[in-house]
């Protein structure tokens, strides 16, 4: 159930999202044109190029229209970038389309109360709650755009059971002489500690396997693992390796805490 506006985000950072090509910083060993030749050479024009590519991230992961924030910065790119011949003309072009992101609306955060599961988080409202996931009435995930190869940005499953019962016996997590360590698919990787409204948590990403079109490749994908509980229950969240590793993602797990 979706009980309304929690209040909008107005700082980002990005954890790991993936880049988009049109938004990604320049990669000054492929240089090619007069205009990236031109921002590699130049430390201020290098340090816009790389303010606009995070803030851009942020834009687009938080936007309720993505696609209109995609078709605008290429057209900055090809209409008002790419036609500068010297470097003021570059720096003011910096400079204005960082002030337009800026003002650009982001989503608004919703929360989401099921009484049944007995889970309250909350979420932007450019990602949508889907009732039912992994094949389990107990679990509920986040979908949204973009989202390849993926059946969720990420998943929300609730057990009966305390935090080291279901974090060993329902994710990816072991515990060999007190110390915590999370299983991936090739090796194994550190975890740490997380604390919330009410419980107590182990997180960590782990190497995963991904599948796209080319087939399925082993450990090529970064999976987030998450366990939190109050010591009754508990809850098993992930995402599929591909997309959902963002501050989105942390901020709603951070709200989530168990209505009594």
């Amino acid at each position: 159930m979706v009980l309304g506006v929690v209040r909008p985000l107005l700082i980002v950072i990005i954890m790991g999202a993936p880049r988009v090509a049109i938004g990604a910083r320049l990669n000054c060993s492929q240089a090619g044109t007069s205009v990236e030749k031109t921002i590699c050479a130049s430390k201020t024009l290098s340090s816009l190029d790389e303010q606009l590519a995070k803030a851009y991230e942020s834009v687009l992961l938080l936007s309720d229209h993505p696609d209109g924030v995609k078709s605008h910065q290429k057209e900055w790119l090809r209409t008002i970038r790419d036609t500068c011949q010297d470097e003021p003309c570059l720096q003011s072009a910096y400079e204005h389309r960082l002030t337009q992101l800026a003002a650009t609306p982001q989503a608004k955060w919703m929360t989401f109360r099921d009484t049944n599961l007995g889970i309250e988080f909350s979420y932007p409202s450019n990602r949508k709650v889907q009732v039912g996931c992994r094949r389990s009435k107990s679990c509920t995930a986040l979908i949204g755009k973009p989202m390849p190869n993926s059946e969720y940005l990420i998943a929300f499953e609730v057990f009966d059971g305390d935090l080291e019962k279901i974090a060993a016996e329902k994710a990816v997590f072991e515990k060999h002489n007190n110390v915590w360590i999370a299983k991936g698919r090739l090796g194994e990787h550190a975890v740490v500690p997380l604390a919330g409204r009410g419980w107590q948590g182990l997180k960590s990403t782990v190497d995963c396997g991904i599948s796209d079109r080319k087939g399925f490749h082993a450990g090529a994908g970064e999976c987030l693992w998450v366990v939190l509980s109050n010591g009754r229950r508990s809850v098993v969240v992930d995402t599929q390796g591909i997309v959902g590793n963002d501050a989105a993602s942390m901020r709603s797990i951070q709200s989530l805490w168990f209505p009594e």
